[in-house]
Order: structure tokens, then sequence, then C-alpha cells
């Protein structure tokens, strides 16, 4: 008898141990991380020194951790222009992945800005920087840079690829100085998971401890020598969390972008096409702004880097005068 009421005391124990445990991951899975945190904050410059004394401030944060090739840069033509083009580059990248492009934009009259990411362009391919990267973080970064761009020249162009085109898409929903905004790629949600799992994933890895993912080595020595070869568990969850801020304001109001334009590559198999076609939905149902898109053939076989020279899938005499043709387009 004595030893029956022990083992249902220790079962009792087990059971509400597991209780409470599952109670605790449910919580963990089923409740939104708090957004109230996350807002626009636009101080944009509005002459063309004021635009270069802020950009300098920015370049000067590009110490020796970072990679010198990573630097952010701006290429201008010694006084305002038409038209400024502020490229967005993706997460464990760097600014070098514009490198092709902002130079033959820029000798077609564009003023080019390339800001470093947050967290991003470190000499440490190996780093565990991005396990501090936050959503507001990259949020500020955006703005930071339309700042900038508004005082560079009349017209701003924003375009964004990967984590850049989630930002991108921030500085739509939120910032009119932007005149067109071309996102592509944007990092909303992970690809092999359905849509009904994205929010718990994204509340789990924002809650969890940071795990650092480490790249196959056939993966990592693919890679061009300026990427990271490990990945932050933490910083997925903190761009989906950016990305569900975005997609809770457009469903309240439109863009604040004049036009947008969204880059499809049916051929990219990570980021999530079905959060992005929601956004497009929810922007198109205020009737207020332009929401185009450009769809590329799956048989390009574009990976999801359509930018960067060096990647393996890269094709830039094909995606170049396309991406070049989204920006100048009116």
């Amino acid at each position: 008898m004595q030893g029956d009421q022990t083992l249902r005391r220790r079962l009792s124990l087990v059971g509400g141990v597991g209780l409470t445990l599952g109670l605790g991951l449910g919580a963990v899975a089923g409740l939104p991380p708090r957004t109230r945190h996350i807002r626009p904050a636009a101080r944009p410059t509005s002459a063309y020194d004021e635009a270069q004394a802020r950009f300098a401030a920015l370049g000067a944060r590009d110490d020796a951790s970072v990679l010198p090739i990573c630097r952010s840069y701006l290429l201008d033509h010694g006084g305002p222009t038409d038209s400024v083009v502020l490229l967005l580059h993706g997460m464990t990248s760097c600014p070098l992945q514009f490198d092709a492009l902002s130079q033959r934009l820029h000798a077609a009259g564009h003023t080019v800005l390339v800001p470093r990411l947050p967290r991003n362009g470190l000499a440490d391919r190996r780093t565990d920087a991005l396990g501090g990267l936050r959503a507001a973080e990259m949020a500020a970064f955006g703005d930071e840079a339309v700042d900038i761009a508004a005082g560079l020249g009349r017209r701003v162009t924003v375009f964004g690829l990967s984590a850049g085109g989630l930002v991108a898409a921030w500085i739509a929903q939120h910032r009119p100085e932007a005149a067109r905004v071309i996102i592509a790629a944007p990092f909303l949600g992970i690809s092999s998971f359905a849509m009904p799992y994205q929010a718990m994933i994204r509340n789990v890895l924002v809650r969890m401890p940071n795990l650092m993912l480490e790249d196959a080595p056939d993966e990592a020595a693919a890679k061009p020598g300026y990427n990271y070869v490990r990945k932050a568990s933490r910083s997925l969850g903190e761009l989906m969390l950016l990305g569900e801020c975005v997609l809770r304001e457009a469903r309240r109001s439109p863009p604040a972008a004049g036009e947008v334009v969204l880059v499809n590559n049916p051929a990219d198999i990570v980021i999530n096409h079905q959060l992005v076609a929601l956004l497009a939905k929810r922007w198109r149902s205020h009737g207020q702004a332009r929401v185009d898109e450009y769809v590329f053939s799956a048989e390009d076989h574009l990976g999801h880097d359509i930018i960067d020279p060096r990647q393996k899938t890269a094709n830039p005499d094909l995606v170049y005068p396309i991406m070049q043709q989204l920006i100048e387009q009116r």
C-alpha cells in the first residue's frame, strides 16, 4: 500500500512537471512577443551637406572589426541629383554584394547609397554577433538610411534583397520620403513551414536561447569570402517579428511609399512566398497605392541571392538590366 502511494505521488509529480512544461512551451509558442517598441522614427535630412554629415557618422561605425571591403559606401556626383538609389543588402552579407550594380547605377547618373546592415560585414565569418540582433534595430537602421538618402537628391528609390528586402518593406509601409520601393525576396518567414506554423516558430525563436547554426562544409566553401558561415537562430526570429509588424500595419493602412514593386523568383527556396503574397494582397486592398510585381521565370534557375555576381547561381547579364529598369521606371 505504501509503495502504491509513493508511486502515485511520483506519477503525480511527473504529471505536474509535464503539465507545467507543456503550458510553458504552449505560452512560448502561442503568445506573440511585444512589438509596441518597434515604431518608425523619421528624421529626414533636407540638405545635401546635412546628408553627407549623417553618412559620415554612419560610416564611422565601421571600425577595425569590419572587413574593409564591407564598409558602407556612397557613390555621389558632388552635389544633389535628381535620383538617389538606396541599396539594402542581405543578412550575413555586406555592401560589397551590390558593388557591380551600384557602379552601373552611378554611371547612369544616380547617387547610390549602400549602408552596412547592423552586425553584418564583420571580418570574423564565424561571429556570433547576429545572436544579438533585434527587430527594432533593423527598423531603426531602415529609418536612418532613408533619412540620409532624403537629403542627397530629389527622388529616393529603395531596393532591398532578403533581409534588406524586409527593411525595404518596412520603409515602404512607413516612409513617404521613398518615392519607389523595390522589394526582392523579403524574409518574412521560413520557406519550409506552412503559414499556420510561422507565428509559432517566430515566437519560439525570439524567446529561446540563441543557437549558432553551422553551414555545411560544401555550403560554406561555395559562399563569397565575406559571407558569414554561421547563422543565428535568434536573428531569424527577430526578422520574422519585424515582418509581422509590417504585415500587421499593412492590414490597417496602405504603404506610405508612392510606388511598390515586389520581385518574385519562384526558384527561391529560402523565403516564404505565401507571406509575401499576403503582404501584397493587404497593400492592394486599400486601393491607394500602386503595388506592382515582377516575376522571374523558374527556368532562369536563379538562387535566393539574385544580385551578388560571386554567387554560383548569379546571372547579372539577365538580372541587372531588369533591376535598373525597375529602379528607373516612373
